[in-house]
């Protein structure tokens, strides 16, 4: 009898709503697999882009968002925002291949629940929607280690010289070295040069987080 009450239970028990965002079908589906077996959660919305997840927003409702931040005509982050007009409430998991400090750094200021990278293991995924569901923060290891270098060692104001500035717009615009090189009438090697020295200036490793840094503070 008691077993029979508890399957009654769990049967009756209402499921937390997700809406899974992601533009990579695979990983869209994929995820969606790895969350339909688990009882507490039901992934009731996907979408490829910010515009489907726009219209979803509008019609239903979600008690947590899973998104991806590089989407094909938004970002993450007006997602997030959009989300969050509709729903203040509903928790927010970033599920993303970049950890460049500066995406990051943005996206805490939106007060998001979790950021979990996708080279993570699942169980990094189950133990975010089980941490943000009781009103906890979470962040995958590598993320934790980002943040705490953040705290340890805080970025000062990046200084990019007017030339420096220059060449982010070029990268943006995806010149090569040598084709920024015959732009700005310099030399290959000191194009280089001036890359190196904006990454370390931004505190990014890839060129897109560098596009993201230039986007945020609105340089392109």
């Amino acid at each position: 009898m008691r077993l029979f009450k508890s399957m009654v239970a769990k049967l009756s028990m209402e499921k937390y709503r997700i809406l899974l965002i992601d533009d990579h079908k695979i990983l869209l589906e994929g995820t969606q697999r790895l969350l339909s077996g688990l009882e507490l959660y039901e992934v009731t919305g996907t979408a490829c882009s910010g515009k489907e997840a726009f219209e979803l927003l509008k019609l239903h409702d979600y008690d947590i968002l899973v998104t991806d931040y590089e989407l094909p005509d938004l970002s993450g982050l007006e997602i997030i925002k959009i989300a969050r007009s509709v729903n203040p409430d509903m928790k927010v998991i970033v599920l993303s291949m970049h950890d460049d400090p500066s995406v990051l750094k943005d996206l805490l200021k939106e007060n998001i629940d979790s950021f979990v990278l996708k080279n993570d293991a699942h169980s990094s995924l189950m133990q975010a929607l089980d941490k943000v569901t009781s009103g906890k923060k979470y962040f995958s290891d590598e993320i934790s280690e980002i943040l705490v270098r953040q705290i340890n060692s805080p970025t000062e104001k990046s200084d990019l010289s007017p030339r420096e500035t220059e060449i982010i717009k070029l990268i943006a615009k995806d010149f090569s070295t040598k084709q920024i090189a015959e732009v700005l009438f310099i030399s290959e090697k000191t194009v280089e040069t001036h890359r190196k020295n904006i990454l370390r200036k931004t505190n990014c490793s890839t060129v897109v987080g560098l596009v993201n840094y230039a986007h945020a503070r609105k340089l392109i």
